[in-house]
């Protein structure tokens, strides 16, 4: 058992105790998982400032098993607390997790771990040099990052530790890991001591935990997408090695160094406005710094937030087929313009037409669908993988895990292949010429 002020493992120790699961770890499923190794059948480890990762495979599920280097006040309280206020069903950008006690047994004392689920994908730096050039894929990005920030603030929560290594991209996905220094109001008391990485943390971070922990990176992550969107030289100019194009000396000197210099001359009007907040942000104690949401409206951009339901769901995703929706008018005022109704001159859709049209080839219903209808304006729905919404286990020592179903699949709809048809103006012109040849022959048989 863990004591205070005792000595934690190094990422070393960790590597040597994981070489046999079935040895040090307590619980079931994960002494009989796969733990990934190096050629020289070494686990292999992503070390952090106070965790070292590994990588298994139980159950046919990859997970990622996160053992603590150093100690944490409070740390299974901290996820106990963040299971409960999360609810049922994790927002669309975290992982499942799950506190486990006592878990792993490294030389003759046992320690904690957290089981997650193991995300695929590259370090938010690593993501955006591969974007460099694609301005509309920056563009989504930080509209994306926008919306993940907003949510966080609806949720009354902050992560705390926002930089590139926790924020994850697969595709066009971003997912948030390592939640050890998350902020909920029933943590306002339990400081972790964390202060973030500095190369995205206001220069009054140390010390600071509370709900707005998150302004100061929410807004660098945002402005730095936008600014590489519109002038991807400042990747070569004033990206190094742990950040995206600002640096710990930056905000120490605002609107004073070069890459200030670089954005206040960049020709999106957003970036320039951004940065000025930003450059102010630095000036004012952390206490008092203005929300995300509160930044990007006094520069006139909206949070286009697609319709979220309660657990960061899109409603729009169970929508009804476009013909089924009722048809709304794109100009100004509220009136509905009502379905066009088949006619003389415009015939109501065929059994074929309908079953052509369907995914499951379902036969046509009973009441005639419109031939014409304008589909309702919407905002076009983020696309993004969920966890289902399903009961999570209870937090502890042996919580169980909950099992990760893959959103359906929509398979296209299968259409018959289509004979080609012959016109009877073709037919007809085949006809003539084969005895216009049949003349000829008999012309001069008959010479």
């Amino acid at each position: 058992m863990t004591q205070p002020g005792m000595r934690w493992p190094r990422p070393r120790d960790y590597q040597d105790a994981m070489q046999t699961p079935k040895v040090c770890l307590t619980d079931s499923r994960l002494r009989s998982a796969n733990i990934h190794t190096n050629g020289m059948g070494v686990p292999l480890a992503a070390s952090g400032k106070s965790a070292v990762v590994f990588r298994a495979t139980a159950a046919s599920e990859d997970i990622a098993l996160r053992c603590f280097t150093r100690a944490s006040s409070d740390q299974r309280l901290r996820y106990q607390a963040l299971h409960a206020h999360l609810g049922p069903a994790l927002p669309w950008y975290m992982v499942d997790f799950a506190y486990r006690d006592q878990e792993i047994l490294v030389t003759d004392t046992r320690y904690p771990l957290v089981e997650m689920d193991w995300v695929e994908g590259d370090p938010l730096d690593k993501w955006v040099q591969g974007h460099l050039g694609r301005g509309r894929d920056l563009e989504d990005q930080a509209a994306a990052w926008l919306v993940i920030a907003d949510d966080m603030l609806t949720r009354e929560m902050a992560h705390g530790d926002i930089a590139n290594d926790n924020c994850l991209v697969h595709g066009d996905q971003l997912k948030l890991v390592d939640y050890d220094g998350c902020f909920i109001p029933d943590l306002a008391d339990k400081n972790p001591g964390e202060a973030g990485a500095p190369h995205f943390q206001h220069p009054g971070r140390s010390g600071h935990y509370a709900g707005n922990m998150d302004a100061f990176p929410a807004l660098v992550v945002y402005l730095s997408l936008l600014a590489l969107q519109s002038d991807k030289s400042l990747w070569r100019r004033f990206h190094q090695d742990k950040n995206l194009i600002f640096m710990a000396t930056d905000y120490a000197a605002p609107q004073q160094t070069p890459v200030w210099d670089a954005l206040a001359k960049s020709p999106d009007a957003r970036v320039v406005a951004l940065a000025n907040a930003l450059a102010s942000m630095c000036r004012k104690p952390i206490a008092s710094l203005p929300s995300i949401r509160d930044v990007v409206t006094e520069a006139g951009i909206p949070v286009e937030r697609p319709g979220l339901g309660a657990n960061g769901q899109n409603p729009a995703d169970d929508w009804p087929p476009w013909w089924q929706q009722p048809a709304m008018r794109t100009g100004p005022g509220p009136e509905t313009v009502p379905a066009q109704t088949p006619g003389p001159d415009r015939p109501g859709p065929t059994a074929a037409w309908w079953t052509d049209h369907q995914p499951d080839g379902s036969p046509s219903p009973t009441q005639p669908v419109p031939a014409s209808v304008t589909p309702p304006t919407r905002p076009l729905p983020v696309t993004r993988q969920r966890p289902p919404a399903v009961a999570r286990p209870s937090p502890g020592p042996a919580a169980p895990r909950r099992p990760a179903s893959p959103p359906p699949t929509r398979r296209p709809p299968s259409r018959p292949p289509v004979s080609p048809q012959k016109s009877p103006a073709g037919t007809v012109a085949a006809v003539i010429g084969i005895i216009v040849v049949l003349v000829i022959i008999i012309g001069l048989l008959a010479l």
